[in-house]
Formats: C-alpha cells, sequence, structure tokens
C-alpha cells in the first residue's frame, strides 16, 4: 500500500498505511483510557464500600415426577361366546 509521503492529496486512512496505523493506535489507546478509567472508579467505589458484586442469578430447579409403572404385554381379548 502507498505511503504517506506518496500522497499529495486528501485521503481516507484507509487507503494509506501510515494513516491507518494512526487511526488504529488512536482507537487502542482511547479504549486503554477508557478502560483505565472505569477500573479506578471501581476501585474507588470498592474503597468507599459502595461497591456490591451481583448477585448470581438463582437456577431453576426442575422436579421430575415419579417414574410411572410400565406394562407389558399385548391387550385384552376376550372370547365372544
Amino acid at each position: 500500500m502507498p505511503k504517506h509521503e506518496d500522497m499529495d492529496f486528501n485521503h481516507a486512512p484507509a487507503w494509506c498505511d501510515d494513516c491507518w496505523n494512526q487511526e488504529v493506535q488512536i482507537r487502542m489507546i482511547t479504549e486503554i483510557r477508557r478502560s483505565n478509567d472505569l477500573k479506578e472508579r471501581e476501585l474507588l467505589e470498592r474503597q468507599d464500600e459502595g461497591w456490591a458484586e451481583p448477585k448470581p442469578r438463582p437456577q431453576p430447579k426442575f422436579i421430575l415426577p415419579p417414574p410411572q409403572k410400565i406394562r407389558r404385554g399385548g391387550m385384552n381379548v376376550s372370547p365372544r361366546g
């Protein structure tokens, strides 16, 4: 791909390796800072005893009916008379 120095016109970061790398680096730095801010906020709340761990959701209990007696054999045939 062409380098930034090769392009003497305005272009999108997708068309230039240097601009694309800079765009990705900016996004990564932004997300790392955001993650750091969230972690700092969590640590402050943990120190102030304001942090509450989410309780695990209760698991549903399935109660199976007792097994039914299985009748073996064929139909009852009565003799005609």
